[in-house]
């Protein structure tokens, strides 16, 4: 009995102290473990605030993680949100971390949110894949991670419950300019132009909204693309852009271009700001006829083909033939086809905002192309034009209707405008190349003849 007790473990026995020690030592180890897995994690992710406007540009920081020098580029599986974009900023920094006592390599890309949603937004966690080394001499190796889910707060500036969309910076620039500028009387058939500029700071060119083309009945309008840019010069961004639009005043007659209302949010001045640039008065003479005028640059070589009539016979053969020829399609992958399909499942999906960003997609490609008078005015036809506008009015004006956006119209007046371009009896879609250009492009260049 007494060799059992002296087996027993006593309060001061040191072998009791031992295995505390023991267990310490593990709970130490495994705390120790865990903090290094964690601070080793590959990619690493945060927002640099809290609370912003809608509209206003949330920086989104991204920290990569490599034993050796990093190589090739970082690719980012991005998510998509509703009504909310992550735009990729320049290159990334290149520096260095210690991390319990070991140098990682670390690579900082900057991402920027902009959103149009209010209330809490969330930024899912999503996969970002690059390739770094273990060693300077070693093979670069796939490494992937997970940034965590990230959320802040959209604030919706006051006042502007109205309106379909928030631009928000922190200035704002706006000149307007008329060609020929100091003119009131003008010709059946002449042309003026209005062009306005807008230099915005704390924002991007994509954040900024088209100017409204609307004219009265006898007014033709252009409108040529939209010549956009974006500057970032240590962290301060700012934002250009140059709208063109041409009137071509059809008929005699007195005729008012309205006036253009600037809208937005002062993020500095904390306030809603608006600037309204004059239009202008027109009184056009003449019994010109303005449709007429368009199609005089063709009348010369029309009627030398009417002298010869072996010529016209073979014309109008030609013209019998090419009726059951088969017209020239877009291949499918195309940039300009997956462009109009983007639409058209936008528009199936009443989706305005990506609507609208397909829409501007297709017509760059196709307005940069080889284009003529009567491809000009195919796209520029009256129901594709209000569609258009009225979707611009939707996501950019101060649009009062309650009811939500339906893309059934405009993918029917787009779907009959693509129909009409591709049956174009001398030519298909004209379009553009499928590499981009290296300076941006400029559709100004085509002057109305």
């Amino acid at each position: 009995m007494s060799q059992c007790r002296t087996d027993r473990q006593l309060p001061g026995d040191p072998s009791r102290t031992n295995l505390q020690s023991v267990l310490l030592a593990c709970l130490f180890w495994w705390c120790s473990a865990s903090a290094s897995v964690a601070a080793a994690e590959p990619v690493m992710a945060q927002l640099a605030e809290d609370s912003a406007w809608t509209g206003e540009a949330v920086s989104l920081v991204i920290t990569l993680y490599s034993p050796g020098p990093f190589s090739g580029t970082a690719a980012f599986d991005l998510p998509e949100l509703p009504q909310t974009v992550l735009m990729r900023g320049g290159s990334p920094l290149v520096g260095s971390e210690s991390i319990d006592g070991e140098t990682l390599f670390t690579q900082r890309h900057e991402l920027t949110v902009y959103t149009q949603r209010s209330g809490t937004i969330e930024i899912p966690a999503f996969r970002v894949r690059f390739s770094g080394k273990k060693t300077f001499t070693s093979s670069a190796e796939p490494i992937e991670g997970v940034t965590p889910r990230l959320t802040f707060e959209s604030k919706r500036p006051p006042g502007t419950d109205r309106l379909g969309f928030v631009l928000t910076a922190s200035s704002m620039q706006v000149t307007q300019s008329w060609s020929p500028d100091a003119v009131d009387t003008l010709s059946a058939g002449d042309v003026i132009e209005r062009r306005i500029k807008r230099i915005a700071t704390g924002t991007t060119a994509m954040m900024i909204a088209p100017i409204s083309s609307v004219a009265p009945e006898g007014v033709r309008v252009y409108d040529a693309d939209p010549v956009v840019q974006d500057r970032s010069e240590r962290g301060d961004s700012s934002a250009e852009r140059s709208d063109t639009v041409k009137y071509q005043f059809e008929r005699p007659g007195t005729f008012t271009l309205a006036d253009t209302t600037i809208v937005w949010w002062d993020a500095d001045a904390g306030e809603l700001k608006r600037e309204i640039l004059d239009g202008k008065t027109i009184r056009v003479v003449g019994n010109h006829d303005a449709s007429q005028a368009r199609l005089e640059p063709g009348r010369q070589s029309n009627l030398t083909g009417l002298y010869m009539t072996s010529a016209v016979t073979l014309c109008i053969g030609i013209a019998l033939m090419w009726k059951w020829i088969p017209t020239w399609t877009v291949p499918r992958g195309h940039p300009e086809a997956v462009a109009a399909e983007r639409l058209l499942a936008a528009c199936r999906d009443n989706d305005a905002n990506r609507a609208y960003a397909a829409l501007l997609r297709w017509k760059r490609m196709v307005s940069s192309g080889a284009i003529d008078q009567h491809q000009q005015e195919v796209i520029d036809g009256t129901s594709f034009s209000r569609e258009q506008e009225r979707l611009a009015r939707r996501l950019f004006g101060e649009d009062e209707s309650a009811d939500p956006w339906t893309g059934k119209q405009l993918a029917s007046a787009f779907t009959q405008t693509r129909r009409a371009l591709v049956d174009q009896r001398h030519g298909g879609i004209p379009l553009r190349s499928p590499l981009p250009a290296l300076n941006p492009f400029d559709s100004n260049q085509r002057q109305l003849r």
